[in-house]
């Protein structure tokens, strides 16, 4: 089935991405430094890790990552030298800590010398040891991104790169202040490829300046010829009020309301035509790629870093702003850079908010990872897990969900709940329903729209 315009529209509610839960904005700043020690002590085996490198060229208008622009280069040596000193105070089980995955964002982790990103790798394994198989995921610019800086990647293990394209148009670069050009990000991919990196990934964004039906429909050509592994679509979040530079934004015409909502189809429709398979809402991926056998294995996670193929591992977060998810809490790093280069250097704690979760917090962390991942419930499965009657304990979010089932977004039986492919483009509609946090006045202006 297809929905309609308006029905689409007046779903398009400002709901969380469930990037996390509880979500980020109702994490509490009074948690404990030993709080995050006692989980690092008891890290399971084998974890992953999440370094940030906040340091980009310039600032792109659209941008809500933690990102500094940085002039300097003696910034790398200040920072590396600080992640060092943080990583030799962690209080791990162990001297050292096997991994199964390891991911570097930003910011630009490229932004770093080839020199640099040896010698990142190189602090990192001193404590954390790859196993057979692990991932290193990078993300990086095309733009600023060398020949060399790949071959190094490759040698350090690089398995994925991930890259921020957004746009190919020219009006839309130069309306987000992005310096780019296609052929940088084709010669980038085609590297990629050829050193042995797999799961290569290009982001794309709906709803930038300029971006008309016509734009997007060649940025959608472009990406499928270049022919990545996996394609994110996000739509863009103007939040002018937590990221003031955004502002810049407001001089050139955006697409709202149906026109954003037809990019948000044209995508779903294009993608899926050139035969990339969906992963909950935003993601692409080919069928035999990693993520899309984890997609038809349930094997889905999703976290700050979007959908990945390990729902097993805790992560680690290092560095300003990074997250650590364990199973029972979150941690965020101290976000402002200067802070928390003093607080490294000092071998302070940099803890500046988290959240720790209570039985019930754990039950909807799980609840709405499945529905966002996998588009179901088992209630058995629910049953078992957490000593609950899911038709009974949920019975008031079950039946919360009923307008959109009779819309046919979702089918609810004594077994289990399942979104359907047409429910899939408000999938975040539906994990909202057993969101208890979310009272409608907190529906705006916090979160981005939900299609």
């Amino acid at each position: 089935m297809t929905l309609s315009y308006d029905t689409l529209l007046r779903l398009s509610e400002r709901i969380p991405r469930y990037t996390s839960y509880p979500t980020a904005p109702s994490w509490r700043a009074d948690l404990r430094p030993e709080d995050e020690a006692a989980r690092q002590a008891r890290l399971p085996q084998p974890a992953s890790v999440y370094v940030h490198i906040p340091f980009c060229v310039e600032q792109c208008s659209f941008c809500a990552c933690n990102q500094v622009v940085a002039g300097r280069r003696d910034a790398a040596t200040r920072y590396l030298n600080a992640l060092d000193a943080q990583i030799r105070r962690l209080p791990l089980p162990g001297e050292t800590h096997p991994i199964a995955r390891m991911a570097w964002g930003g910011g630009t982790p490229t932004w770093l010398s080839p020199q640099e990103l040896s010698q990142l790798h190189g602090l990192l394994t001193r404590r954390f040891v790859p196993i057979d198989g692990a991932e290193l995921d990078v993300e990086l610019d095309p733009e600023i991104t060398s020949s060399e800086q790949l071959q190094v990647l490759a040698q350090l293990g690089t398995t994925r790169v991930s890259m921020g394209v957004q746009s190919f148009d020219a009006g839309v670069l130069e309306a987000v202040g992005r310096p780019q050009r296609a052929e940088r990000v084709a010669a980038v991919l085609s590297e990629a490829r050829a050193l042995g990196m797999r799961g290569l990934n290009i982001d794309l964004m709906y709803g930038l300046p300029r971006q008309g039906l016509a734009v997007f429909a060649q940025d959608l050509a472009e990406t499928i010829r270049l022919n990545p592994d996996r394609i994110a679509v996000f739509g863009y979040a103007h939040v002018p009020w937590l990221k003031p530079h955004q502002r810049r934004l407001d001089a050139y015409p955006r697409p709202e309301g149906e026109e954003r909502l037809q990019l948000f189809l044209l995508a779903h429709e294009t993608l899926r035509a050139a035969g990339y398979e969906p992963i909950g809402f935003d993601h692409f991926a080919r069928p035999d790629d990693a993520l899309a056998v984890a997609a038809r294995e349930r094997r889905l996670h999703r976290n700050f870093m979007g959908y990945t193929t390990r729902p097993d591992l805790e992560q680690l977060g290092l560095g300003v702003s990074a997250i650590s998810e364990h199973h029972d809490a979150w941690f965020q790093q101290t976000s402002k850079l200067s802070t928390w280069w003093r607080q490294a250097e000092a071998g302070l704690p940099t803890l500046e908010r988290g959240a720790l979760l209570t039985p019930e917090d754990r039950l909807r962390k799980h609840i709405i990872n499945q529905i966002m991942c996998n588009l179901a419930l088992d209630f058995e499965e629910l049953a078992a897990r957490f000593d609950l009657d899911p038709p009974i304990d949920l019975a008031p979010e079950l039946a919360s969900l009923a307008p959109l089932q009779a819309l046919g977004l979702v089918q609810i039986t004594p077994w289990g709940l399942q979104v359907t492919e047409a429910g899939r483009l408000v999938v975040r509609n539906v994990a909202a329903a057993f969101d208890p946090g979310l009272a409608a006045p907190q529906r705006a202006p916090r979160f981005s729209q939900a299609v």
